[in-house]
């Protein structure tokens, strides 16, 4: 009997650890934002998902800010980004689920002055630039 119940309690065990290992992998993914403005333009960069403020951060130019993507219900959520550079305001989403959700790998923006654009890891070049800020 006590090994009926242990073979169980084991069996659950390692279900529990397969589901949690799934859900890890699915949150590992970043999204990267480069300022690519122009040598002494600041670049202001304040991010949100649905859930959480992720602060406002000044970037100098050719640096970059690492926001990692969370999992909330097993669903990615939208994140979005209010920009400012010579004194006007861009917004981006720089992850929507519906759109990156089935890219298996990191999102990388570079932020340029007409238009933002994505890292191409077929060309190692940020030549999609088929985005727009609103």
């Amino acid at each position: 009997m006590i090994m009926v119940g242990s073979s169980r309690h084991t069996l659950l065990f390692s279900l529990f650890l397969i589901v949690a290992s799934l859900v890890t992998l699915s949150e590992g993914r970043s999204v990267y934002v480069r300022n690519d403005l122009g040598n002494g333009i600041l670049f202001r960069i304040q991010c949100r998902s649905d859930d959480k403020n992720l602060g406002a951060h000044t970037l100098n130019y050719k640096r970059e800010i690492n926001l990692p993507i969370t999992a909330k219900n097993f669903k990615t959520p939208t994140l979005s980004c209010m920009m400012t550079w010579n004194g006007q305001l861009h917004v981006l989403d720089v992850f929507n689920s519906e759109r990156d959700g089935k890219q298996g790998k990191d999102l990388k923006w570079s932020i340029q002055n007409n238009r933002p654009c994505l890292f191409n890891y077929n060309t190692n070049k940020y030549d999609l630039c088929n985005y727009s800020y609103s």
